[in-house]
């Protein structure tokens, strides 16, 4: 009862950063605008009065608040797939890419951008090119795993499938003859929220409020997992469809992620670390507190990835990984102290 307590109040102080840092962040940018103008607008959303400044609404409304709220929910999904391929394949340095998720979508997208493949979609070719590609990948991974349920041969799989993917890439970059279009597929594949607006939010949320239902009717079968899968199937659990239906249902959210944004690298590595510790391994609190945990990492990591060079506008990749990178270092070093004691 403690425990829950002490979690549940976890989740309420993460929660209200997440709530603080959205609103803080709606005044930072490029253009800074006074908190006054802003609570104003905020208020005019309510009451559906428009302010005078049609400009500064449209900053807002259309290109600020579309993209923090994707960093929300994109943060939420990376950490809760995170956890579910760490647990799935008992490794603790396992992230959602390890599957090949992120290689696919990278060549979906470098070949809609290079080669203008599905160009009779227009603008939503690369989305839909990437998010093609990055099925196609874990299609393969399951179709090389088959029956088997071995953790090592399906991180082995994935490996394998994501050398071949990211190579398909640095070919299509390579044959491009255009520099912009090169550019543009260096910077996709490096992640970014820019162009963000309420359609792609609506495809965000469809997917992390598919993979929280999952995550809350599978709590039991993925701390039975946490036993090994030997001890786990002794108890009646069918491991292999609980393994496949949990490749399907994180694949499929960090596909829509990788598909609207890039890679995104370290989120669903690092904040799965931190709040086991904080939160312990039971999948309850953990997936609660690890998803607004990466929805507020996210947050804070993608404003000063769009505000620290402006107007140039760093990508959300590297600022995930100059920051997670020094935080799982010390994790593994913590780690690696802890065993040798």
């Amino acid at each position: 009862m403690m425990k829950s307590r002490k979690n549940l109040l976890l989740c309420l102080i993460l929660a209200a950063g997440v709530l603080a840092v959205l609103y803080g962040m709606l005044f930072v940018g490029s253009v800074p605008i006074a908190g006054g103008e802003v609570r104003q607008i905020l208020a005019g959303l309510v009451t559906g009065k428009k302010p005078d400044n049609g400009n500064l609404y449209n900053l807002i409304v259309y290109v600020r608040m579309p993209r923090l709220v994707l960093n929300l929910l994109a943060g939420a999904i990376l950490s809760i797939a995170g956890i579910l391929m760490q647990t799935l394949t008992h490794n603790p340095l396992a992230e959602p890419y390890v599957l090949g998720v992120s290689s696919g979508a990278s060549t979906g997208a470098a070949g809609a951008i290079v080669f203008h493949w599905f160009s009779f979609l227009h603008g939503g070719r690369v989305f839909f090119s990437a998010f093609v590609f990055s099925f196609i990948a874990i299609a393969l991974v399951l179709l090389l795993q088959g029956r088997s349920t071995s953790s090592l041969r399906l991180v082995l799989t994935g490996m394998g499938v994501s050398a071949f993917f990211q190579a398909a890439t640095t070919l299509i970059v390579y044959l491009s003859r255009d520099e912009a279009q090169a550019r543009s597929a260096q910077f996709w594949i490096t992640g970014s929220f820019s162009g963000s607006d309420w359609s792609d939010v609506r495809m965000a949320a469809a997917a992390a409020a598919v993979l929280l239902v999952f995550a809350r009717v599978f709590e039991k079968e993925l701390d039975l997992l946490l036993l090994g899968k030997n001890t786990a199937a002794q108890t009646g659990l069918n491991v292999a469809a609980v393994q496949i239906t949990v490749i399907a249902f994180a694949s499929f959210a960090v596909s829509v992620i990788v598909a609207q944004s890039g890679i995104v690298g370290f989120v669903g590595l690092i904040i799965p670390h931190i709040m086991r510790r904080l939160a312990g391994a039971g999948h309850r609190w953990l997936i609660r507190s690890s998803a607004l945990a990466g929805a507020l990492f996210l947050i804070v990591a993608d404003t000063v990835a769009r505000t620290a060079f402006a107007p140039q506008e760093l990508p959300i990749g590297v600022m995930t990984a100059f920051t997670g990178a020094p935080v799982f270092l010390f994790i593994i070093h913590r780690v690696y102290h802890e065993d040798r004691s």
